[in-house]
């Protein structure tokens, strides 16, 4: 018998911002883990999207009997894109949690003029 896979309660958004955030966050670092977890939301769509789980990114009824479907063009592209956002934001919100701060770049010969 196969393993059925149960679809989580929570999206993969709301789960990423249980688990970043934390009482008293400045706002500059809440407004980085919103946006990771609307990323990771549209990260899961692009995933069923690419999946064939669902045709189209959404659709909108008009009236009694017509439908409108909006459609992703270049849906990898876009997944790939998104988690490059993704990681960025990520690792500015653990560097920031871990306290490193950033400095001159020690290679940069134009630093000094």
């Amino acid at each position: 018998m196969a393993a059925t896979r149960r679809k989580p309660t929570q999206s993969a958004g709301e789960r990423l911002v249980a688990d970043l955030s934390r009482e008293g966050d400045p706002y500059a670092l809440t407004v980085m883990i919103v946006e990771a977890s609307r990323i990771a939301d549209r990260l899961d769509k692009i995933a069923a999207l690419l999946a064939g789980e669902k045709s189209s990114w959404l659709s909108l009824r008009l009236g009694r009997d017509k439908r409108l479907e909006i459609r992703v063009d270049n849906a990898l592209q876009e997944a790939r894109a998104q988690a490059t956002t993704l990681r960025g934001l990520l690792y500015e919100i653990h560097r920031q949690r871990a306290g490193i701060e950033i400095g001159p770049d020690d290679d940069d010969d134009l630093a000094d003029l």
